[in-house]
């Protein structure tokens, strides 16, 4: 069976930058039923902390 790109399927989603996969994942859904799957899995409450850290650490870095 010839290929008509030239790649296989895994060379051509190994072309796919990282950030662009993820968004198929976790945004957009990915294949035929458009499946989300999530990531860090996250909940509400740990996305509040850990913006809550990364502001504290801003700010003061900002003051340094």
């Amino acid at each position: 069976m010839a290929k008509t790109s030239g790649k296989t399927l895994i060379q051509q989603s190994r072309s796919v930058p990282a950030s662009e996969k993820a968004a198929y994942h976790q945004v957009v859904g990915a294949g035929k039923s458009h499946v989300l799957r999530k990531f860090f899995g996250l909940s509400a409450s740990d996305e509040a902390a850990i913006v809550d850290r990364i502001d504290k650490y801003l700010a003061q870095a900002v003051k340094a």
